[in-house]
This record gives C-alpha cells, structure tokens and sequence, in this order.
C-alpha cells in the first residue's frame, strides 16, 4: 500500500472524557483504499486524518481496516454496486455497526480498536458474537484508526444525511405500503421489487424506501432495477444499521425518510421493514402507534404456512390493513392451501403482482377502503 510521502507531527490531544488521544494526517492514498458502500454519501475529500488510541468506536463512525484473514466475505460491496475482491492487507473504509443477521452474524460494536469483524459485505465492522451454521466465521479485520475531518473530528454517517429532515409531515394523501415478514429470506425484498414492477409497469411513479436492517446495496439495486423513482435506505438517513437502535431514533429514521419520499412527485411509497417480526427493532416498530398511523395498508411475507397464519393474526391484532400474503409460501401449493384453509386474507404470487393491471387495482383498492383487511383475488 502506497503511503503519503509528507510527514507530519501526531498531535497528542485529549477528548472530553480525558482519554488520550492521537490524531494524523491520513497514512495512505486515500484512492488506494476500498471503499464500502456504507460510505457511499460521505464527501471522501473531507477525509484528512486518522484517529487512533484510548478512542470508543460508537455505530456510524467511519474506520480504516486492514484485511488479515478472508472467511465469511471475501468481496466489499464499493458505493457502485461492485463486489469487490479483497485480499489479505487490504486497506477498507468501512463503517462500525451492530448487527442481527439470524442466518449470518449477530455481533456489537467494540469498546476499542481491537482486531473485530467484516460481518456485511455492505462494509460493517463489529465484533462478532453469533454466527448461523449456514455461513463460515466473519472475515477478521484489524481498525487501524477512526476517519477525522481536517479538524480531526471523527466522520460519521450522521453527518452525511442525504434527506430533507426539515419537512415536519408525510403527506397522508400518498397511500404508504408497508411489506414485512416473518423472518429473513422470507421473500420480502422479492416482493417489494415485484410490487414496483407491476405498479410502474401500469405507468405510476413509485418510491421505496428500506427503513431498517444492515447496510449493504443488494435490496436498493433491486427496487432500482424493478423501475423504481426514487428509492433509499437508512444509511441515506444517516446510519450504518439499526440493530440496537432506542425507539426515538427508529421513529425518526421511518419518519424522516418518509416525510422526504412523500415530496418526490410519486403516487405510492413502499417500505420494507427488514428481519422478522419477531426481531426487536421490527416489533417495535410495527407496535408503534405512529407507524400504524402512517402505514395506508400492509403485505405481509411469510416463509412457510405457520408464520403466514401466526404473523397475518398478529399484525391484524395491531390494527394493520393487510391486503395479502405474499413470499416464499406463495411458491409452494400445499403450503398455500394451508394457509387459505386458516386465514381469509388471500395469498399472492409474485407473477400475479407483476401481471398487468396489478398497479391499477392496487391504487384502487388502496383509495376505495384503506381500512378493509383483506384483497380480492381479482388484484
């Protein structure tokens, strides 16, 4: 790896806690570094420094890694798209984050820069302290010092919100679908996408935003790829993931994103709502009286007939207007006859949703009766 040929003093300074401090000039090409695409709204001129010793990394912080060995990741998603292989000594600009990834990793920011973990492709770094048998260890990393600012002012996301958190209200006169599911990989990003694809395949301007979850483009692409207007996650808001996120900010992350889609010109805004229901942060967002309050109608995806019946129960007990059944259960036929057997509310496959004439009779439903649970088949 190239380094910076002037050399500077490190200042030795204090924080506000007393801790010992030491900040540089950035050690390396900054061009010569991976850059993950967590980090992707960050202005990479405003990188001048390297912080390093008695430092307690906090979630969104940037951080300079080195690779040391490859295992679960072997590629870093760049703010492009492109999987990029790594190689052991590479130097990453990722960004510290917890994160809860029943089928992968469930790991917490450290209190210090010791060796941790790569634990999403998106560019996280954390400590891991579960992993799924289905995946190997997460790759290892070793921080080499927080990102600073010229003044030597650590970076974080939350300085680079891309949204218009001034507007105080969503417009209640642009229906809100909100998709969530019984657990991850149950099919709901699948289904967002094929929602955007047959409302924009019937001429409707469509916005999608991703309100929780950990930081990596797959699910983004996908909406933009399916013909999406305008489409964000919650790293536009300003954080890496939402794992361990207090209540306040989850609102604010839903709102503000919301809030901002609301005045983009579109005619319907869908929301994945990342994991299961079960998951912390999910539940207590779906418990929340202000989301239900914003939400028009939900379509909920289930893996199997079990968490299709027990989770379209739940959410109705809440108050939720859900229109349909949709994911991994809709591909199977016994499965939906289960489901069909138990529940009123009707199952959706995805060549239904993209079949012409969906987007029409999706709007209609959604303006006629905002309060009916349960969709007609004809949709």
């Amino acid at each position: 790896m190239q380094t910076v040929t002037e050399t500077r003093k490190i200042e030795l300074v204090k924080d506000n806690t007393g801790r010992n401090v030491q900040v540089q000039p950035f050690p390396f090409v900054l061009q010569t570094c991976k850059r993950a695409f967590t980090t992707r709204n960050v202005e990479f001129d405003n990188i001048k420094t390297l912080i390093t010793g008695d430092v307690k990394p906090q979630p969104g912080d940037l951080v300079l890694c080195e690779v040391t060995r490859l295992r679960q990741h072997c590629r870093l998603e760049q703010p492009n798209g492109r999987r990029s292989r790594m190689f052991v000594g590479d130097k990453i600009i990722v960004c510290y984050g917890h994160r809860y990834a029943p089928d992968q990793f469930e790991s917490i920011v450290p209190d210090t820069l010791s060796a941790c973990h790569l634990v999403a492709g998106g560019g996280i770094a954390s400590l891991m302290r579960h992993k799924s048998p289905k995946v190997k260890p997460a790759t290892e990393i070793q921080p080499l010092g927080l990102i600073g600012n010229k003044d030597g002012h650590i970076i974080n996301l939350r300085d680079y919100c891309t949204l218009n958190t001034n507007i105080q209200q969503v417009n209640t006169d642009i229906p809100i679908l909100l998709v969530a599911g019984s657990s991850m990989n149950a099919g709901k990003t699948t289904t967002v996408a094929s929602i955007i694809k047959g409302l924009t395949a019937d001429g409707y301007n469509v916005a999608a935003a991703k309100v929780t979850g950990t930081g990596s483009g797959g699910d983004l692409w996908h909406f933009l790829d399916a013909g999406v207007k305008h489409g964000i996650d919650f790293t536009d808001a300003g954080y890496a993931t939402t794992y361990l996120m207090s209540n306040e900010k989850l609102i604010s992350v839903f709102h503000n994103m919301l809030a901002h889609l609301s005045t983009q010109g579109v005619d319907i805004i869908v929301v994945e709502v990342a994991d299961g229901i079960l998951q912390g942060e999910t539940k207590r967002l779906l418990e929340s009286q202000e989301v239900l309050n914003t939400t028009t109608a939900m379509i909920y995806t289930a893996g199997d007939s079990t968490s299709a019946i027990y989770g379209t129960n739940w959410l109705e007990s809440l108050g939720y207007n859900v229109l349909a059944v949709s994911g991994v259960v809709s591909s199977n036929p016994l499965g939906t006859q289960e489901v069909e057997q138990s529940i009123a509310t009707p199952i959706l496959k995805k060549t239904e949703i993209t079949a012409p004439g969906f987007g029409h009779a999706l709007l209609d439903r959604l303006a006629s009766d905002v309060n009916q649970s349960i969709i007609s088949k004809e949709l």
